[in-house]
């Protein structure tokens, strides 16, 4: 690229920053989602209900810990819409409230590995 186009391009491209960051409402929320994953506990519950729904019995039997700590974990990944859940007869089952989760998990992994691999 010359050095006349880099300006052109520099020069649109700082015209447009503005329009393009995310309202303080949707940064807001993007920073939440972000301090969601920022806790090792909700990592693992969100890597786990990648591959079922499970119940909070069921999280807690496979991450070792108790009903509790998952239940209060599940409660703010439910209020920042990462996990919803549904009623199978007595229990209550929770799962990702969509896939975008785990593609932001995977890029993630691949930065990490990406990194390694440069060292």
């Amino acid at each position: 690229m010359t050095d006349n186009n880099f300006e052109k391009e520099h020069i649109k491209s700082l015209n447009n920053l503005n329009n393009e960051i995310p309202n303080n409402d949707e940064l807001e929320a993007m920073v939440n989602v972000f301090k969601a994953f920022g806790d090792m506990t909700r990592v693992k519950i969100i890597l786990a209900l990648s591959q079922t729904p499970l119940s909070v019995g069921e999280i807690a039997d496979s991450l070792e810990m108790s009903q509790s700590s998952i239940s209060h974990q599940l409660s703010l990944l439910k209020q920042l819409n990462l996990v919803s859940s549904m009623r199978k007869g007595r229990n209550i089952h929770y799962r990702l409230s969509d896939q975008h989760i785990i593609t932001i998990f995977n890029q993630t992994k691949e930065h990490i590995v990406e990194d390694e691999n440069d060292n």
